[in-house]
């Protein structure tokens, strides 16, 4: 079981370093908005440009930081019927749905978001009306990349959730506090 912790640990470490990165990214987003509010109100110096980057950095926000979300348990749910359940049931609830839900859809959106990537750094696409940014592939990139740490994320709660079932006298919460 203490491999399968490790595993774990290992298995969130990709999610942590992103939401890292991302926190990071949060103080440009602001700066970019600061930049992009200011010239605009005072000095006429708006942008498309700057308008899209707000765009590309919220979302790379957004995106990269679903594993890590998924590894502290602030994603969203509905826990109307869990809420009532054993511990026991709430955690195969939980491997169940890791398995059979969330691995599955994020490869598929790995595969599918990996051929949006390739055609748009094929084809050199870029800001439809030539005004914003280009090398829209950067962005898009950004999708598979999710995905990978949200499988990332998903199993090491698995790994965790395991764990808490077989030996809950080695973890009570399978969740990162």
């Amino acid at each position: 079981m203490n491999m399968l912790l490790q595993l774990s640990d290992w298995l969130a470490l990709p999610c942590r370093f992103a939401a890292r990165v991302c926190g990071w990214l949060l103080l440009v987003l602001t700066a970019v908005i600061l930049y992009d509010v200011i010239g605009r109100r005072f000095f006429s110096t708006g942008s498309f440009k700057l308008q899209e980057l707000e765009w590309h950095i919220h979302g790379t926000i957004a995106v990269l930081c679903f594993g890590w979300t998924y590894l502290a348990n602030g994603h969203v749910r509905i826990d109307v019927f869990s809420n009532n359940m054993q511990r026991s049931s709430r955690i195969w609830l939980e491997i169940f749905s890791i398995v059979a839900f969330l691995i599955p859809f994020m490869l598929l959106l790995t595969w599918f978001g990996s051929d949006f990537v390739l055609r748009s750094f094929a084809s050199g696409e870029s800001s439809p009306g030539g005004v914003g940014l280009s090398n829209r592939w950067i962005i898009k990139s950004m999708i598979p990349l999710g995905a990978i740490l949200t499988i990332s994320g998903g199993l090491a709660v698995l790994c965790r959730n395991v764990v808490a079932l077989c030996r809950p006298d080695l973890l009570q919460n399978p969740w990162e506090r």
